[in-house]
């Protein structure tokens, strides 16, 4: 293996190949001009796996269907040796505006997303017999406190930093995918593996997402307990991280390390707590998502802080006529639900529980309902369901930079000690109460009934549960 600075970013798996051809030049129009020197290779982003979905501006995770909406998407490729110098930069504006055509449309297989093909010419072209990575993120301008990707990094640079983002303050976490390939060139040609052997001809790197989701979707919700009102329902969680580490996808010093499955890559734990766990009496957890119940079931003259249960039947459901969607949380036109349901959603730094968490017997995952005073009147610790079967939980792999982002990210493959309410949060995943599909027109959607939930189970998604098992 060559001696190298490591460059703990992304990752990707796929084989890739690139083609690297000779356009020629029309002799009638550019008499002795010769030939200019081409390569290309393809930047995949994938939607499915995760199956989040979003409109256009907050970009709710509406429903189990894939899609993605992003606006930029930046790449480098560096040298695979030390040092890591930087030959090539680009970025690419307006990813998902289709009328600019800087994505297409992809597929391969059950796997869909959109994908733009990078095409090198004259000095851009790498060099005949080396090796290279390279490195791919694609955001949403303004999120992560105005985060850009590779700032400050040009070419001729030294790439020895890994890649983060943090939520700011008072922010949220947004959807942001990232990805990495080896690069070989053989013959003019851009392979996807660091040895001469390789055999593909198409250069592929593929994004997935780096953060994890959840929604939940309810109906018949008590409009009272124990006698007293239900204002709102909450979903809180005891663990939250602030910063998003693009890495350890791929450990380029070893081999196996593509292959990783549970992956959590979230770090700098937060602690402005702003809720509390039933029972406690101080704020020891954080609001993922609250859902305002007057917003759905308007109309309660007597106090508009509360819903109106319009057919006095003590749910509120699809019975009230006046239920609408609450369109201050999403817009007319970002999503479709029947009568009668509640839904909210929101994206998630991954996050890995501790022994500790565990032996404190911590749920992740607290779902309550509140009354005026923000008081809990019902509660459910909320169990996980894991749709990838048990055997995907024996490991998990703890991404982590213990010197800082000049430092070399540490990739950690452990025995999984989480239980069935103290568990960790992994990315690019989808963590659902209830079932939401696009639309209703084939009665597809399935929300909770809370009226008979004696508990709440959120269901977690694998991308590997749709297809092919997909290796990190």
């Amino acid at each position: 293996m060559k001696q190298f600075i490591y460059i703990p970013v992304l990752a990707a798996c796929l084989m890739v190949l690139s083609a690297c051809s000779g356009s020629e030049v029309s002799p009638e129009e550019n008499a002795g001009q010769q030939e200019t020197a081409t390569q290309q290779f393809t930047v995949v982003v994938e939607s499915i796996g995760e199956f989040f979905t979003q409109a256009s501006s907050r970009r709710p995770i509406s429903s189990v269907d894939p899609e993605q909406s992003f606006d930029k998407l930046s790449l480098i490729i560096a040298r695979y040796e030390s040092p890591a110098e930087v030959v090539y930069m680009k970025n690419l504006d307006g990813w998902s505006d289709t009328h600019n055509q800087v994505s297409v449309p992809w597929s391969q297989g059950d796997s869909r997303g959109r994908k733009a093909v990078i095409t090198l010419t004259g000095d851009e072209c790498l060099e005949d017999d080396c090796d290279y990575l390279v490195y791919a993120i694609g955001y949403q301008s303004g999120t992560y406190g105005g985060y850009e990707a590779f700032a400050g990094v040009k070419p001729g640079d030294n790439f020895f930093r890994t890649e983060t983002a943090d939520v700011p303050e008072g922010g949220i976490a947004e959807e942001i995918f990232a990805g990495a390939e080896f690069f070989h060139v053989r013959n003019g040609k851009i392979y996807s593996v660091t040895s001469s052997d390789a055999e593909a001809e198409e250069g592929v790197v593929v994004l997935r997402r780096q953060v994890a989701g959840t929604f939940g979707y309810f109906t018949r919700v008590p409009a009272t307990v124990a006698g007293e009102p239900v204002a709102a329902m909450q979903l809180v969680t005891t663990r939250k991280n602030r910063t998003v580490i693009f890495g350890g996808f791929r450990g380029v010093d070893d081999e196996e390390n593509f292959r990783k499955e549970n992956v959590i890559n979230g770090m700098n734990p937060r602690t402005d707590y702003n809720a509390a766990l039933a029972g406690s009496t101080v704020n020891d957890a954080f609001v993922v998502y609250r859902i305002n119940l007057a917003n759905w079931f308007p109309g309660n003259t007597a106090n508009p802080a509360l819903p109106l249960d319009q057919n006095g039947d003590g749910y509120l459901d699809d019975g009230d006529t006046n239920w609408q969607i609450d369109t201050d949380r999403y817009p007319e036109g970002s999503i479709s639900l029947p009568a009668g349901t509640v839904f909210d959603d929101e994206f998630l730094v991954s996050v890995a529980m501790t022994e500790a968490d565990i032996a404190a017997g911590l749920p992740t995952f607290q779902m309550q309902l509140l009354g005026m005073d923000g008081e809990v009147l019902k509660y459910w610790d909320v169990l996980l369901r894991d749709l990838g079967g048990e055997d995907m939980l024996a490991e998990r792999t703890v991404v982590s930079l213990p010197d800082g982002n000049n430092g070399r990210a540490v990739v950690t493959v452990e025995d999984n000690p989480e239980t069935e309410y103290c568990y960790s949060v992994v990315r690019n995943r989808l963590y659902t109460m209830g079932t939401k599909s696009q639309g209703q027109s084939y009665g597809e959607d399935e929300p909770i009934d809370l009226s008979q939930a004696d508990e709440l189970v959120l269901d977690s998604r694998h991308e590997w549960t749709a297809v092919n098992i997909i290796f990190f």
